[in-house]
């Protein structure tokens, strides 16, 4: 059975002052409950957080829960306790002498007790507005986890301050196939895009996406956006010269003129000039 922070304060296992501090031994990361994804990307982040950390940054304290084996799991701050153990190990985290042993030295990091239950963790990951935002997929994972709790899309919109439909969309990447998630991750198709395309290609999403990637790269863009899928648009201007142009044969036009069986009519040069002139500059402008 864990202990809980009461007895760990008492037993020296945490420090009380203005805030708890705890052993950075003692905090443990759960294997599988972090959502990030990990990657150069992350460890980079790591980096960046170990130095600020380091130049006297000040960060909040870790968020965690007593551990059943001893010690803490960490809840929020993943990336807070990998930037405090890659500084202790390149010899640049403070350390204190120990009460019962001054020969040993201590590194204590802040802390605040996590409550709630194994959903509710999960949905702190995800609601935290510390440092890295989470990725879409990662987020995508996190709604999939709550949604294994038996959370309705409604009650997860609730929980992190978003709309159902941001829900709903996220989902449905998270649901894509892998070639669809690939893409996404790899940062050659956007979120947004790669939800547009499963909804309307279901399983077939990929095919569509790889095939819209190598349009992409051959126009010399290296990722598929909604943009780039519909390809070069023509701006409202050179319409409406277009059709102003097009009005101005209409009325040219003698009456009845358009009918099957009706009479060669001839036209003003001017007039045939104007609207190639109006459809070149489209096109220069696309």
């Amino acid at each position: 059975m864990a202990k809980s922070f009461k007895q760990m304060i008492k037993d020296g296992d945490l420090k009380r002052a203005d805030a708890m501090k705890a052993r950075l031994e003692d905090l443990y990361e759960e294997p599988g409950f972090n959502l990030r994804a990990e990657g150069e990307e992350l460890e980079e982040s790591i980096d960046a957080l170990a130095e600020f950390i380091f130049a006297g940054g000040q960060i909040p304290a870790l968020e965690v829960r007593p551990r059943a084996e001893g010690g803490m799991w960490v809840v929020d701050g993943h990336r807070r306790r990998r930037a405090y153990l890659k500084l202790d190990q390149a010899g640049r985290l403070p350390r204190v002498p120990s009460k019962d042993d001054p020969k040993r030295l201590e590194a204590w990091i802040s802390i605040v007790p996590f409550e709630g239950n194994d959903a509710e963790r999960v949905a702190r990951v995800i609601t935290s507005q510390e440092g890295k935002k989470l990725s879409p997929l990662e987020l995508a994972d996190g709604y999939k986890r709550l949604t294994a709790f038996g959370w309705t899309p409604d009650q997860i919109a609730k929980k992190v301050g978003k709309t159902r439909q941001h829900v709903e969309q996220v989902m449905t990447l998270g649901n894509a196939n892998t070639d669809v998630q690939q893409l996404v991750a790899s940062g050659q198709v956007s979120a947004t895009t790669a939800v547009q395309v499963v909804r309307q290609h279901g399983e077939n999403a990929g095919k569509v996406l790889g095939g819209e990637l190598q349009k992409a790269k051959a126009t010399g863009k290296s990722k598929v956006t909604a943009g780039s899928m519909r390809g070069p648009t023509t701006p409202r201007q050179q319409l409406e010269a277009i059709r102003a142009a097009a009005q101005e044969i209409f009325k040219a036009l003698p009456e009845g003129c358009l009918n099957s069986s009706g009479p060669e009519v001839s036209l003003p040069t001017i007039l045939l000039i104007k609207l190639q002139q109006a459809v070149s500059a489209s096109k220069e402008a696309a």
